[in-house]
């Protein structure tokens, strides 16, 4: 390269490696063998994706690939091993602003600790709001009202805009599925065909979905589940007031083809929030029976599994079910949250 003679690049070289040690933290914390690292940074079917910080990738992302490649070639000269260090997909971010200015540990403007984030919100809705932020494109300010002694005191907070899409719209519609199952169909999901209009939105949300997540939009993969929940949520509105005038006349029926237009905007909804939302999500996963149906290997039966994300619900059902149109589902308490606010937030 021009213009490098003479140049030296400083890289804090246990930063490259850190993550292992943190993958192995993890599995050892989880009781699971520490070697099992290697199906996360060795396997051909496997791979990490790093976020890093623009500025960092002059210097991180030289010396890394160098340093794998001497590791991989030292390796397989003394042992002849398969385990062989993949190459990493780096994902660059621009900084994110506290309260409208760079902040660290060792500058003037220091940001809050996690510890005392938590203090004020839960991780699912700090997941939510960061995803949301658009890093990718730009520095962002992240402004929690909490900490900002310049808010108004009725302005909302800026943090829980994408939580109350969570624990608001998301929450009511997948209680609205679940306790018209209960009430109607004995806590079982009818099953049959999807209707073609919500099956071609699902399948309209998912492919976007998939476009936005190869090009680490995730600002816009958001904004493009917010849209789809929210329509689902009115299409629920709409359709069970239908359904609601015809149970005199029809009874439990007249809510079937509804149930099943709803539980499949439901999964579609809880497969493509589960990278960002993953403890409500599973939850919801839970309720619906499929923790139970878990083969070993394949966390929720391949539930969250892209390979099955254009599947309905009756692709985990048994035979028996299939006989009888009808999924179990586990029963869901009253007033449930798959949700929830933060106690500070009551």
């Amino acid at each position: 390269m021009e213009d490098v003679e003479g140049l030296t690049t400083w890289v804090w070289p246990e930063s490259l490696w850190a993550p292992i040690s943190f993958t192995r933290a993890a599995l050892i914390a989880k009781g699971r063998p520490e070697e099992e690292w290697k199906e996360f940074w060795c396997s051909d079917d496997g791979e990490v994706f790093q976020f890093i910080g623009q500025d960092n990738i002059y210097f991180y992302g030289v010396a890394q690939p160098a340093l794998w490649a001497g590791v991989n070639s030292a390796d397989a000269q003394a042992e002849g091993t398969g385990d062989q260090l993949r190459q990493t997909t780096l994902v660059p971010n621009h900084h994110i602003l506290f309260l409208g200015k760079k902040a660290s540990s060792s500058g003037a403007v220091k940001p809050p600790l996690a510890d005392e984030l938590l203090d004020h919100y839960t991780v699912e809705q700090l997941r939510a709001h960061w995803a949301a932020l658009g890093l990718g494109l730009k520095s962002v300010s992240f402004s929690p009202k909490v900490f900002d002694p310049s808010a108004p005191e009725k302005a909302p907070d800026p943090v829980l805009k994408e939580g109350a899409l969570l624990t608001n719209i998301f929450n009511r519609l997948a209680r609205s599925c679940f306790y018209t199952a209960q009430k109607h169909f004995g806590g079982k999901a009818p099953l049959g065909e999807v209707s073609a209009d919500v099956m071609a939105a699902c399948e309209k949300a998912i492919l976007e979905y998939e476009e936005l997540m190869s090009r680490f939009e995730f600002h816009a993969v958001m904004a493009l589940v917010d849209e789809f929940i929210r329509e689902a949520n009115k299409t629920w509105t709409t359709l069970s007031r239908e359904c609601a005038a015809k149970e005199e006349e029809q009874g439990a029926e007249a809510y079937r083809q509804l149930l099943i237009d709803a539980f499949q905007l439901l999964r579609v909804s809880t497969v493509l929030m589960h990278p960002i939302v993953p403890t409500g999500t599973e939850l919801i996963a839970e309720h619906l029976g499929i923790k139970s149906r878990n083969p070993e290997k394949c966390p929720f039966g391949g539930f969250f599994c892209w390979n099955h994300v254009f599947e309905t619900l009756g692709f985990w059902a048994d035979e028996e079910e299939r006989e009888q149109g009808l999924f179990k589902l586990v029963e869901l308490p009253p007033r449930y949250d798959f949700f929830k606010k933060h106690e500070s937030q009551y």
